[in-house]
């Protein structure tokens, strides 16, 4: 973020990914910052498997509108590769996007897998995680959506210590252990983008 000019982030999933946490994690991190910050958020049918998305508008200034129009958003966090694909459309061009490579086939017409992957990641500044196999390296389901939130998170103005402190609050009620394996996934994930 330079100056006082906003930072959109959109987070693109499907229903039962965590992509309303990962939402909730950045506003709470944006806010402790001492930033302005508004979310919204779209559930399709995210009870079946459908569409989960929000967008976070990130400023030094006073923030009026969560929306991020077509082409001015500046990053995208893809928990399902083909929602990555179909919200490519508010980034600017050459924005970074951080995708999972794991899909969640939820419909007949969902397209190949390994196609969908391979146009994703062919374009520029995509990067690609493996969150499936990542959460069952770490034993910890969901390990590989915080990896993708700290993969993401070297994009945004937020300190390592301000994460830390969000993500104690946010998983406090489930223990110690709980916050100790997000704070993992969400080093490892750091880790996986700046290799």
């Amino acid at each position: 973020m330079k100056n006082d000019n906003t930072f959109g982030l959109v987070v693109a999933g499907v229903g039962g990914q965590g992509a309303v946490t990962i939402a909730q994690l950045v506003l709470g991190a944006a806010w402790m910052s001492g930033l302005h910050v508004l979310q919204s958020e779209v559930h399709g049918m995210s009870q079946r498997g459908g569409e989960v998305s929000a967008h976070i508008m990130i400023s030094k200034k006073k923030v009026t509108s969560p929306t991020i129009e077509k082409g001015t958003g500046d990053l995208l966090i893809g928990l399902e590769p083909l929602e990555a694909l179909r919200h490519l459309v508010y980034l600017k061009k050459g924005a970074p996007v951080v995708s999972t490579t794991t899909a969640i086939v939820n419909m007949d017409s969902y397209p190949e897998v390994d196609r969908v992957n391979k146009l994703l990641s062919g374009i520029d500044g995509v990067k690609m995680i493996d969150s499936e196999s990542l959460s069952k390296e770490m034993r910890f389901p969901q390990a590989g959506t915080i990896a993708l939130l700290g993969a993401a998170a070297t994009y945004l103005p937020i300190t390592d210590k301000i994460w830390e402190k969000v993500i104690q609050e946010r998983f406090a009620s489930k223990g110690e252990k709980v916050i100790e394996k997000n704070m993992r996934a969400f080093m490892t994930g750091k880790e996986l983008i700046l290799q």
